[in-house]
């Protein structure tokens, strides 16, 4: 497993729990202030475990135009 695949599988791992939490909300058993307090921590580890395999890569890179080519 590369450094890379392993910081995306840390992330992706992170989002399904954040994720999670989403029914905790719809059934009550859970404050929108706790949930986000609880998200905020899920991503804080994560993106801690993830960068200690080396520099994140940006998050938001622009998009390049494709032509109608590049579709096929």
């Amino acid at each position: 497993m590369t450094d890379t695949t392993t910081q995306l599988a840390i992330l992706s791992d992170a989002l399904i729990k954040i994720i999670d939490l989403g029914p905790l909300a719809a059934e009550g058993k859970a404050s929108p202030a706790d949930l986000l307090t609880r998200a905020g921590d899920i991503a804080a580890q994560a993106l801690t475990a993830a960068a200690t395999y080396g520099q994140l890569p940006p998050f938001a890179e622009p998009l390049e135009p494709q032509s109608a080519d590049d579709s096929a």
